[in-house]
């Protein structure tokens, strides 16, 4: 489960611009208010990745992930830039996954090419449906037309493919979900991601839910929604990888699966989030989530990190066990024993819950890894309580 060698990494780089703020999104994502000056961005995640190599020494690059805001809005040579840059002090080979979170427009479907001539292989396209009057409940800026000629696009140019679809909006019923669903088969080329939309707070959907202003779907809803994306999914060669994703064979986010399994990545841009080993232990890091500061701070030589403090060995298992069970393959104990110093996973893991949770088919254990199974998965959250001591 956990076999990549240690000086492999996963390497995130956040753009924190959008064309707009979707209501729902509570990320780091930013209408740009002025003429964004790509010579200081530049200067600016040059200067990250200096200080992270001189942190960190030789690593092997095993993906690359663009996410934002919108990072098919960035021009073509700030990306190419950033790769040329990330090459230079590690190394990037044939092998490296390089993604970027897309929107389907018209504007940045035209960039796929030249993405994909300067080593971009896998984009995220964000569909969230194939409805114009939900994508306009939404607030997404495309149309559902767009969204199909941007797949049709990005199959053209790249290896990897992922389409966002968002299910559980007000007054969704099984047959528009299953249609919908269905459309987007028939287009799609082997990575899915079905997510139920959330409430979060600081986002303009949690005051125009707080203010009656739309009613979601109730649980028993809810659920029907999820059992009927897993089948219909399943019955069109789509695999469930993780909670939320499905795919084809071999065509899994091989930089999620890092992140999910509980392996080394490096956060870069404002406000990333990473996990690094240095000196034996591992490492929380937080970057200047304001994108003004964080680029002042950079294009001055100054240290960008909020956060780069040591966490211990119960403190990361537990945020590996959180990730790992959401994966279709699961947890592997001995290997989480490995990821942590050889702390022992009884120490946060109850066994006890362990063996009723198996009784009740809701997990399997078979040796030291343990599964959530089909009936499990609808109730994740509640068995992530039970376990963890």
């Amino acid at each position: 489960m956990y076999n990549e060698h240690q000086n492999n990494i996963a390497i995130y780089i956040h753009w924190p611009f959008c064309a707009r703020k979707c209501p729902y999104c509570d990320f780091n994502s930013h209408e740009a208010k002025s003429k964004i000056d790509i010579k200081l961005w530049m200067k600016a995640y040059q200067n990250e990745i200096a200080f992270e190599q001189r942190r960190l020494g030789k690593k092997l690059v095993k993906s690359v992930f663009f996410g934002g805001g919108t990072p098919s809005l960035m021009p073509i040579k700030l990306v190419e830039f950033i790769l040329n840059k990330l090459n230079k002090v590690w190394h990037i080979d044939q092998n490296t996954e390089i993604s970027l979170e897309a929107n389907p427009s018209s504007v940045e479907s035209k960039k796929f090419y030249n993405l994909s001539k300067i080593g971009v292989n896998r984009v995220s396209l964000g569909i969230q449906s194939l409805r114009d009057s939900k994508l306009k409940f939404l607030g997404r800026t495309h149309s559902a037309k767009e969204g199909k000629e941007a797949i049709e696009i990005a199959n053209k140019y790249f290896n990897k493919v992922s389409c966002d679809l968002i299910y559980g909006v007000p007054k969704q019923s099984k047959i528009s979900w299953e249609n919908e669903l269905k459309e987007l088969i028939a287009c799609a080329n082997g990575h899915i991601s079905a997510y139920q939309l959330t409430i979060e707070k600081g986002t303009q959907f949690f005051s125009d839910h707080k203010n009656n202003k739309f009613v979601l779907p109730s649980e028993k809803c809810l659920l029907i929604l999820y059992k009927l994306t897993d089948r219909i999914l399943h019955q069109n060669g789509y695999k469930k990888y993780e909670t939320s994703n499905y795919s084809f064979s071999n065509c899994e986010s091989i930089h999620n699966l890092a992140v999910w399994r509980g392996l080394e990545y490096i956060g870069l841009g404002p406000g990333a989030h990473g996990r690094v080993i240095r000196d034996k232990s591992w490492y929380a890091t937080q970057r200047i989530y304001s994108p003004s500061k964080w680029l002042n701070c950079l294009i001055k030589n100054k240290n960008s990190l909020i956060v780069d403090s040591k966490i211990n060995s119960n403190e990361r298992a537990i945020e590996i066990v959180l990730t790992a069970l959401r994966l279709r393959e699961g947890l592997d104990l001995n290997k989480l024993n490995t990821l942590t110093n050889n702390l022992h996973s009884k120490e946060i893991i109850n066994k006890n819950a362990l063996n009723e949770l198996s009784k009740s088919g809701l997990l399997n254990l078979d040796n030291s890894v343990v599964k959530v199974t089909k009936k499990g998965s609808p109730i994740l959250n509640t068995i992530l309580y039970k376990i963890l001591c």
